[in-house]
Formats: C-alpha cells, structure tokens, sequence
C-alpha cells in the first residue's frame, strides 16, 4: 500500500490508475560531508503528513509517455524520468499520460516532485499488472533522486546515506501545522550555502547521526520527539532568506512546542499538542500559506 492510502480510480483494464502523493517532512535533519557521488551524507527523521499531490497515470496507445503538471511538464519531472528507468529496467517501452494535480509548494523542501515519482512508479505497477521486486522497486527510485525511494514505504522512516537507506520508525500521532513563506529554493543551492557556512567531515558527522538513529527509536510521546527536532540547513537559510525564520518564528508564537525548517527550505513546520491547536495556529500564521496536517500513520492505527 502507498503511503497515505492510495487510491484506485480504475484497474489496468479500465485504462487508469490514481494514487495519492504526500508530502513530508524532515523532523530532524543532520547534514554530513559530501560523499563522493557529490551528494552529502545525511542522517533525517521523515515523515509523510497529509498534504498531498494526487497522480493518474493513463494508457495512451500509439503516444508517447507526457506529463501534465503545472510546476515542471514534461520529459524533465521527476515523474517521466522515473517511467523512463522503468522502461530501461524491463526492457520494455510504456505509453502512458501522467497527469499531477499540485497541492504541494515547489522549493519548499516538502518533497513533492520526488513523491510524485513515486506514486507514478506505484500506479505503473498497477496499470500494467507489474510484479516489481522490493529491491527493483528500490533502485529505480533510487536513480530518479535521493528522497524517492523514502515514499514508496508507509510511516515515518530514518534516512540515512544520500536519503536512500531507510529504517522504519515508530512515532506517536503528530499534529503539524505546514507553513510556506512567499519564496522558494533549490535545494542544490541551499547545500552549497551550507557548505560555504560550515565545514563538516565525518569524526563529528557520524556520532551525531548514530545518536540520532538510536533516539528514533526511544520516542514514545510529542514532547519527546520535540527533543530531536532539528535542521543543520536551517542557520544559513535564515541567515540570506529572514523569512524563513520569521515563518518558524511565527508558529512557535501560536503555540508549536517546537518549530523547524524541512529539508531545503523554504516551509517550516510546527508540532502541536493536538487538531484543535494546529487548527487555531494555521488561522492565526495568515497570510503565510499553510496547512494543519497529521501524520500519515499514527502508532496504533
């Protein structure tokens, strides 16, 4: 099952499938040196909430894969390139239509086009009757961009190497208010801010990463996950982007018990005691676009 309760608009014989892409967040996000492959290692606590983009896939015999969104159409989304090693893992060729509905904020760090690939990867294995492997399913979102591969899992998971290790997490049930000034960033833009900051080599990174990988699994209320949470790129987009930090500012204000940036930036998410108060704070963060959000899988459900 796709994270967030994936839905069926139709089977392979119908001709289409829809399925339901959410967002996340990185509720702790500790940022190491750049590896080889020019990525950085990362040690991240990510979690789908319910905001969400919503894919259809279609058949469209005769014509070549497209792909309609608003945000970034055609053979450049995340989307094409991820049917695109499908096709060169199968050795097969699709022809298909996407079509993305955009609830998500691009450059927002909430992970929307890499969500989007996954659900086309995960309504191509339904339109066509594929029987993917765990590990298949894996290298292909794998190639496509780091954070990929978190969204074909339910629940929150630990990130680890470029974002493609993944560890299952427990957590409690969250409530989050997601709040995105007017800007947006590129997320290899932001990592070079950080590393014009902050020099990080691997005898400081890799202690940091282990405690946070043990702590993950010691959470059992909001009060103590609000312990880990966490941004190493939060001071320098604060320090060249003041509204980042004035949108954190604001929902600590309204009565987050915690507030960070996710990912890259620029949205900013606040933990709250409960529905009613995130509720009252995304009224109150006006005019900042926002949204009350929960997490995908609470403990228990």
């Amino acid at each position: 099952m796709f994270p967030g309760g994936a839905v069926n608009s139709g089977n392979g014989s119908r001709g289409a499938v829809e399925v339901v892409a959410p967002a996340k967040v990185n509720l702790a996000l500790h940022v190491g040196p750049r590896r080889p492959d020019g990525y950085h290692e990362i040690a991240s606590l990510m979690l789908p909430v319910t905001l969400a983009d919503r894919v259809i896939v279609s058949r469209t015999p005769g014509a070549k894969t497209s792909v309609e969104c608003p945000v970034a159409p055609g053979g450049e989304n995340l989307a094409a390139r991820i049917v695109g090693e499908l096709e060169r893992h199968l050795e097969r060729a699709f022809e298909v239509r996407v079509a993305i509905t955009k609830n998500i904020p691009a450059g927002a760090g909430l992970g929307g086009g890499s969500s989007d690939a996954a659900a086309t990867l995960v309504a191509m294995e339904r339109l066509f009757d594929l029987d993917l492997s765990p590990r298949t399913r894996h290298e292909i979102a794998a190639a496509v961009g780091s954070d990929v591969p978190f969204f074909l899992w339910p629940g929150a998971q630990l990130a680890m190497g470029r974002g493609q290790v993944l560890k299952a997490v427990l957590l409690p049930a969250l409530y989050l208010v997601v709040a995105v000034p007017e800007l947006s960033l590129a997320t290899a833009e932001v990592y070079g801010w950080h590393d014009e900051d902050e020099t990080v080599d691997a005898a400081s990174f890799v202690p940091r990463a282990r405690m946070l990988s043990r702590r993950c699994q010691e959470v059992r209320s909001a009060a103590a996950l609000a312990q880990l949470v966490h941004n190493d790129l939060e001071p320098c987009v604060v320090r060249r982007r003041p509204e980042v930090g004035a949108a954190r500012d604001a929902l600590v204000r309204m009565g987050a018990r915690v507030a960070a940036m996710t990912g890259s930036g620029a949205a900013v998410f606040g933990l709250f005691d409960d529905a009613d108060a995130a509720a009252r704070a995304r009224a109150a963060v006006a005019p900042l676009r926002a949204w009350s959000v929960t997490d995908l899988q609470p403990a228990g459900a």
